[in-house]
């Protein structure tokens, strides 16, 4: 009986340092994927964090989940959203205005010129672009619709691309249209002097 007893107890304990243990993991996790979403310089896909953080894609994924529910809960000025299949970590648009002449877009500056030329001349032909930018803009064409920032659709033999929706969730604007977005890009320009003389000359 009383050995019994014993290995009740002794089950019992187990039992409990093995929640404790689980518990403690999904909390480094947890810490874990928030740091990666914090310090990658682009969006990132949750395979790319799984690989990183050498876990399974479905702890991953739970975790993204948890810390969105987290953010969303929680007093701060930080959020986490998806861009085109990726995950990043943003200030949330309410705030963004105090931080807009530190940060960076996450975007070489080739590709937020070709951003600027299609926001301005939307909708624009592929083939119109290519004159425009050179031949680099195929590049950053793939890159902006990868990031859901543009939409291609068929016209002809070439292509037209506009902006999106989630181009202008992902940068804060409280509309998707045209002049929106021009707002936007011209306070962006005011980083490169390449861009904002474009800018002035288109507008």
């Amino acid at each position: 009986m009383q050995r019994e007893m014993q290995n009740r107890e002794n089950r019992e304990n187990a039992d409990g340092e093995t929640v404790e243990n689980k518990s403690k993991a999904n909390s480094d996790l947890l810490r874990i994927v928030e740091a990666i979403l914090f310090a990658s310089p682009e969006p990132i896909t949750l395979t790319k964090i799984a690989r990183i953080a050498g876990v399974k894609l479905k702890a991953v994924r739970d975790a993204v989940f948890l810390l969105q529910e987290e953010y969303r809960t929680r007093a701060t000025a930080l959020e986490i959203m998806e861009v085109g299949g990726k995950y990043t970590m943003r200030v949330k648009p309410e705030y963004s205005v105090y931080v807009d002449r530190f940060r960076e877009l996450d975007m070489e500056r080739g590709a937020l010129r070709t951003l600027a030329v299609i926001a301005f001349k939307q909708p624009v032909k592929l083939s119109e672009l290519a004159k425009i930018r050179g031949n680099r803009c195929y590049e950053h064409v793939r890159k902006l619709e990868e990031l859901g920032f543009i939409r291609l659709e068929p016209s002809g033999r070439t292509k037209v691309i506009t902006t999106t929706r989630k181009f202008a969730e992902y940068f804060g604007l409280k509309s998707s249209n045209p002049e929106s977005v021009k707002k936007f890009l011209a306070s962006a320009a005011k980083r490169d002097a390449r861009l904002e003389k474009y800018i002035r000359e288109k507008t």
